[in-house]
Formats: C-alpha cells, structure tokens, sequence
C-alpha cells in the first residue's frame, strides 16, 4: 500500500470494519470483485472517505472565501441588516461565509463519497459488455477445439487465457478458472462455480452454469457448446439490428442538434445583429466553441456503442538461438567486441535505410508513418507563405474584429486549408489503401478455409493443402498464401508458416481463426472440423459486417444530404440576405432605418469558418458512424471542407 492507502486506513479502518462486519457495504464487495479490483473492500472505503475529506475540505476553503468576497463587495448582507442581533451583526459576514462553506464542504464530501463508490459498478458495467462481445468468438474456440478433441477441458481453458490478447474479456474470465484449479487447487466444478458467483456477465454465467451442469451429469460438452455457438450467434444478429436501430437516432439527432439547429441560430444571429452589436459574440461561441465541443463529446458516445472489438496488441517477430553452450562463458578480444558493435550498428543502419528506402510500403503497413512526412511539409509551406509576406496584428477583438483583422484572418485562410491537405491527406491514401485492403482479405478468408478443409477431408495433410491452394487464384490474398507456401518449402514448420501469415495479414479475424487452427494442428490430426467451424465463423463475422455497412451507408449519406443543404443555405444568407443588409450607420431597408450597421465581411469570414469547420465535424461522424473508426472519417471531412472551400472560392 502507498501512503495515502495507508493513512486513509489508519483514519478511516476501524470505522469502516465495523460497518463491514453489519454487512453494510456487502454491494460494494460484490461490485469489487466484478470489476476485478483486487483492493478489500475496508481499504477500498477507507479511501472513499479520506478522498471525499479531502475534496470537502479543499472546494470548502474555497466556498468560504469566495462567499467572504462576494458578500462584502456586493452588500447582500445589508437587507438582513436590521433583522439580525446586535452581537451577530458583526461577525454576519463571517457567520454567513462560514454557513456557505460548510454547505459546499458537504456537498464536495458526499459527491465524491457517492462517486468513488459507484466507480466498481461502472467498472463491472463495463467489463459486463465486453465479456458479452467477446462471448461468440470464445464459445467458437471452446466448440472448435472440444470437436478436435485431443485436449482436456483444462488444457483448452489454459489455451484459450494464453490468449486473451485475441479472444477479449471472457478469455480473462476462463484465466481465472485456469488460475482457481492451479494455483489454489480446486476441482473444474468449484472453480466454474467460482467463475459464476465472480462474473459480472449473466450471459457468461448461463454458459457456466450449462458446462457445470454437463460436466456433473456427464453429458456431451461438444454438442452443448455448438448450441450456445448457434444461439451467441443468433443472439448477436438481433443484438446487431437493435444496435443499427440506435445508431439511426444517433444520426438524426446528430443532424438536428448540430447541423440544423446552428444554422436556425446563426441565421437568427445575424438579423439581430442588426439590433444588437453583441449577438455576433454569441456566433463565435457558437462556431468555435459550441459545435467542435458538442461533436466531440458525440464522438466519445458514438465510440463507445461502437467500438465492438478491441485494439490488436502490438505483435513481434522474435529471433530464437540455440545457446547450446550458453554456460561457458567466452571472453572477447577488444578487436572482436568493437567488431560485434559495429555488426549490431550496421544493423540498425540497415533497417533504417530500407526504411528510407522503401517509405511507401512502411506507410501503407502503418499509414501513421505519413504525418513523420506530412506535417513538417504542412508546417514549412504554411510558415513560408505567412512569414514575411503579412504583417502580424495581434490586436484582435472579440466581439468587433477590425478590418485589419478580418483582412489578415481571411488572407491566412487559404494556407490553413492548403497545410490541412498536405497533413491529411496522405494518411487518408494509405489508411484507405489499407483498409480497402483488410476488407478484401477478411472477405476472402472463409473461402480459403473453406478450400482447406475440403482437401483437407479428402485425406491431404494440411501442409500439403495450402501448397495446392497456392495454386488456384483465391484473389488478393493469393499473395498471401504463395509467401506461406514458400515458408514451408524452405523447411518452416506449419505453425511458424501460419503465425508469419497472421503477422503480415494483421486482423482480428485472421487471428482468432489461425490461433485456432494452430492450437488444433497441436492437439489433434482432426483439423477439418476445426477448418470447417473456423470458415463458418467467419462468414458468419463478414455477413453481419456486411449488413451493417450496408445499413450505416444509410446513415452516412443523410449526413452529406444535411451538411449540403447546410452549405446551400450558407449561400443564400451570404449571397442575397447580407448583400442587402445595411453596411453603414442610417442605411435603411425597405423604408427602416436599422439600429445597427454590420460588418459584411465579418459575417462572410463566420458563415466560411462554420462550414468548414461544420464539414470537419460532420465528416468525423460519418466515419465513426459508417466503419467505427475516426480516421475513416478523415476521407469525408476533407470531401466536406473541399467542398466548402469551393463554394467559397468560386461562387461567393
């Protein structure tokens, strides 16, 4: 324990015990250990208290002083005056702060009392969604490798939480099973029974719950899995069109909140601009503050309903030597250790140099490398182009930007947009390339193993099957398959050929199905059932994927529909409703004299900045919305601000 563990636990500890022991915070030790916060529920109180002292104390000192100052510099004491006793009347404004911040004290205390406390249920939320995401992909495995046979129930839980970088938050689960039976010595039935009560998931506790009942009773586990395979997997199909049905308000709301209602307000704005000079104060908060603030906070929501799988770890290749004499220690001559230094420098310089040598295909591997080229080249043309050429004005205004301003905001508009292109853009040509070519792939994967365990079947060895498969065009990952084949050629074993093949294709899918097929190929020389079921899953991966693209595409072009009728009605208020407003004091309309003048070119620099930025946003939102991924969305920020800056360019 730190420090403030150890304080929080010698103020608060036998307190809290006490409560502990009359079962009082029995909700909160359940909640602790779903959320797999490995903390006693006594300390884990103790610090609930210590932290909410704290913050009443700190938000508390402030209340006081704040009340001292506001009290005694606006007189809001002065109408009690006469109500109040004579010897209370001069300690009133300290009686009043005091009150004041005793007030904040307990609502600072229990606000971060009742907060801190809710944290181990919003964690087991958590964890609960994520076990269920992961659920159908772990059964598959369970089912795949239970058919196979050759391994024990064990053996296959063990397998399986070697492997929770691929398989997610319910092979963490089977982990802690695997860990009840070999570390604390627990028979299979007491540590699923544990897994049960431990589980915040009750899908994951129904599965439990079957598997201790087949394994009391001696029932089929190969059957009993492939039925809770199907029904994750029908269960996931429903689940999906509820979650389509979501995304589709999400988009119309989206639309209405900040597409449609800041142009109603922005246009509104501007006639009582005409009224009053400050409205246009409210159009800068509205454009640079309101609607890039609003859609992110829309960004993070949408992210997480959307994001149903998790982020691929990070993968090496490992070099393995044979230290068969690595007891005998060899002493190096100075002339062989300089020698050995310079071999490991010259193989630095080497990767360097194929690196440089070869940017395009390390960009298209990680199309993030591009910024390293990108954003220097952005930042060196925009520099060059302002630098010298415009003499700087720091003297701007919030409310009533001068002409000077506006002119130089106006002039460095142009070199933003053309540095957002050259940064951007590059990483969209590679993230896309990229992307396009992870969907050809993934669609391609079931008929591959689908071919594999039809040869397979026919009495092939499965080395031997994917050398015939390299023979027949199975589309972009033909390449693919030819390079595992010339591994095997060349003497590397199958499972080294089909990890090199998982390496270079790098999906979510492509691991799940070759870590089964791997651990199978281990345990077994049935590995065509295994092929069969691993090809099935993934069709039945790409089918809802596929419908879902199909379905967002819906959604994506209502917003290019919206932010269109955005950028049109733009032009008109720019084009015909500010060319006909008066631009001088006295100027009338229709017979009136107006109140205020305007400053046109203002206007015209608000409503260009809200589409663009407007476009930026609702680009963003299409991507998360369309493929559940921001940087997808870059591709339609920039068809969006391009779009705007034509408009502006070329009609306005």
């Amino acid at each position: 324990m730190n420090i403030v563990e150890v304080t929080a636990y010698r103020i608060f500890g036998n307190l809290v015990d006490k409560k502990v022991n009359n079962n009082k915070y029995i909700d909160i030790k359940h909640q602790l250990r779903k959320a797999v916060i490995p903390v006693p529920v006594v300390q884990y109180v103790s610090l609930a208290y210590f932290y909410s002292l704290i913050t009443g104390l700190v938000i508390g000192s402030i209340g006081f002083y704040a009340s001292l100052v506001v009290f005694s510099d606006t007189g809001a004491l002065f109408v009690f005056k006469d109500l109040l006793p004579n010897w209370i009347e001069a300690y009133a404004l300290e009686l009043m702060a005091c009150v004041q911040g005793i007030l904040i004290f307990l609502i600072g205390f229990y606000t971060t009392y009742f907060v801190y406390l809710s944290i181990p249920s919003l964690k087991a939320n958590i964890r609960k969604t994520s076990i269920d995401q992961s659920l159908i992909h772990v059964t598959t495995y369970l089912y795949a490798m239970t058919r196979g046979g050759g391994l024990s129930l064990f053996d296959i839980f063990k397998s399986l939480s070697n492997h929770k970088h691929i398989y997610g938050t319910a092979a963490e689960e089977f982990g802690y099973i695997v860990r009840d039976m070999e570390f604390f010595g627990h028979d299979i039935i007491t540590a699923l029974q544990n897994a049960k009560l431990r589980t915040p998931s009750q899908n994951f506790r129904e599965l439990i719950d079957g598997l201790i009942s087949i394994l009391s009773s001696g029932g089929d586990i190969t059957a009993y899995l492939k039925n809770k395979t199907e029904q994750y997997r029908s269960v996931a199909k429903t689940e999906q069109q509820t979650f389509l049905e979501t995304l589709g308000i999400l988009a119309e709301s989206y639309v209405s909140v900040f597409v449609v209602a800041p142009l109603f307000l922005m246009t509104i704005l501007v006639v009582l601009g005409l009224l009053n000079p400050t409205s246009i104060l409210i159009m800068y908060l509205l454009i640079y503050i309101a609607v890039p603030f609003g859609t992110m906070v829309f960004l993070i929501l949408l992210d997480t309903i959307t994001s149903d799988q998790q982020k691929l770890p990070e993968t090496y290749v490992t070099e393995k030597s044979l230290n068969v004499f690595d007891d005998l220690h060899v002493k190096f001559s100075k002339l062989d250790e300089e020698l050995i230094k310079k071999i490991e420098f010259q193989k630095r310089i080497t990767k360097i140099k194929d690196s440089l040598k070869h940017p395009i295909h390390l960009m298209r591997g990680r199309p993030s490398y591009a910024f390293v080229l990108s954003i220097p080249v952005a930042l060196f043309y925009f520099l060059n182009n302002i630098i010298g050429r415009y003499q700087f004005d720091f003297n701007i205004k919030l409310v009533e930007l001068s002409t000077f301003n506006i002119d130089f905001a106006t002039y460095i508009d142009d070199y933003i947009f053309y540095s957002v292109l050259i940064m951007i853009v590059p990483f969209i040509v590679f993230h896309e390339l990229r992307a396009k070519r992870i969907s050809q792939i993934e669609e391609q994967i079931p008929e591959f193993f689908k071919k594999l365990a039809s040869i397979n079947e026919a009495g092939i060895m499965l080395m031997d099957a994917i050398s015939m498969t390299a023979q027949s065009k199975v589309g972009i990952i033909h390449t693919e398959i030819g390079k595992m084949k010339e591994d095997i050629n060349w003497g590397t074993n199958l499972t080294q050929a089909l990890k090199k093949f998982e390496y270079r294709v790098r999906t979510d899918l492509t691991r799940r199905i070759v870590t089964t097929i791997i651990k199978a190929s281990e345990s077994t020389n049935d590995v065509t059932s295994v092929l069969n079921i691993a090809a099935n899953d993934a069709e039945v991966q790409k089918q809802m994927k596929n419908q879902r693209s199909t379905e967002m595409y819906v959604y994506v072009f209502i917003i290019y529909m919206a932010f269109f009728v955005y950028l049109f009605i733009v032009y008109i208020l720019t084009v015909h409703f500010l060319s006909s407003m008066p631009s001088t004091m006295g100027d009338s309309v229709a017979g009136m004299t107006m109140v205020n003048s305007i400053n046109i070119e203002e206007y015209e620099m608000l409503f260009f900045h809200a589409s663009m930025i407007q476009g930026f946003c609702s680009g963003l939102v299409a991507g998360q919305m369309g493929n559940a991924s921001i940087n997808s969305g870059l591709k339609h920020s920039i068809i969006m601000i391009v779009s705007s800056y034509a408009l502006f360019a070329l009609l306005i």
